[in-house]
């Protein structure tokens, strides 16, 4: 199986006859089925380890915003959205067909992006390099520090939640540091983070201590204990006991299924900022950093704010930012 002809498929429902007739050719009898145990699973992958081929799918409704209550239905269908291409490994078998871009499993890190060169501006890089492409996203993994390619995915973006239902305050980072510390029943709170009706939320979801706006805007809200926090002078009053904010979670679009945060992150960074940029940005190295798989983390802390930042090592872009009192990491 080529790639280009797999590549032509994403986007198309599971049951499309060319995507059974793949999954003839490929000789398996596997086919794509979401969690029945896990009511909230949305994503289901076919590993055909004879061909090194993987194919992602997703449901409908999700991966296009429709209304949640609708995802998992009768009659929904799962859309193909990823195809991995593997090199040999203990527990699959190398893929023989013809690679994206002619990309051989020997080329190293520059042959693979020389045979890119086209795209060259839409090129993220970190530990893997990823592309945006006309047609779909591309990244490519390499093994022994770049000498070789280890595993190629083409893969499709689920769309955002659409803007009309935004609902979002106006805050900056110099204003979270001065609501940082402030309890839930605070007026301040409350008025700065109209129009999100703080209490309401509270009472509908009986929870004062993760207080959830991702779909209205990509906001959470993280009430801990006042005594678990560092006292500063520039943070707002507070009392010694009780619950305040004591962080703020900023969120990538479809990041924990929210709504983009549109709103300024700190030191300037986007979410489109590579893990590079995110380091040039903030100015400094990390107090912690750690790479696992297809994720990973940096944290600093300061004086008076401390920064937690989550990015995706498969896409090379930021995917949630965290801004806590001391001690609240």
């Amino acid at each position: 199986m080529n790639a280009e002809d797999l590549i032509a498929l994403l986007g198309l429902n599971a049951d499309d006859p060319v995507v059974e007739a793949v999954f003839l050719k490929a000789r398996t009898r596997r086919r794509p089925q979401l969690d029945s145990e896990n009511p909230d699973d949305v994503f289901t992958w076919v590993l055909v380890r004879r061909q090194g081929v993987e194919l992602g799918f997703v449901d409908e409704v999700y991966f296009k915003a429709g209304e949640p209550w609708k995802r998992r239905r009768k009659g929904v269908p799962l859309i193909l959205w990823q195809v991995y291409f593997y090199a040999q490994r203990d527990d699959v078998a190398e893929d023989k067909g013809k690679l994206p871009f002619g990309i051989e499993w020997s080329d190293n890190r520059d042959q693979v992006r020389h045979k890119l060169a086209q795209f060259e501006s839409t090129r993220r890089s970190y530990i893997r390099d990823a592309w945006d492409l006309p047609a779909f996203r591309m990244t490519v993994d390499y093994r022994k520090e770049g000498k070789s390619t280890d595993n190629i995915v083409c893969y499709l973006e689920a769309s955002s939640w659409p803007e009309k239902e935004r609902i979002q305050p106006q805050l900056g980072f110099a204003d979270w540091l001065h609501l940082l510390r402030l309890p839930a029943s605070s007026p301040v709170l409350r008025e700065r983070l109209r129009p999100l009706d703080l209490a309401k939320r509270i009472e509908r979801d009986d929870d004062d201590h993760e207080v959830d706006f991702r779909y209205e805007c990509g906001l959470e809200l993280i009430f801990v204990g006042a005594e678990n926090l560092k006292r500063t002078k520039q943070m707002a009053p507070s009392n010694r006991s009780g619950n305040v904010l004591g962080g703020v979670r900023l969120l990538r679009s479809r990041e924990l299924d929210a709504r983009q945060w549109k709103g300024d992150l700190p030191f300037g960074l986007l979410f489109d900022d590579t893990q590079q940029r995110m380091l040039e940005k903030v100015g400094r190295q990390p107090d912690e950093q750690e790479d696992e798989g297809l994720g990973g983390y940096a944290l600093w802390h300061f004086p008076e704010v401390s920064l937690h930042v989550l990015y995706s090592n498969l896409k090379n872009h930021l995917l949630r930012v965290t801004i806590g009192a001391p001690g609240f990491f």
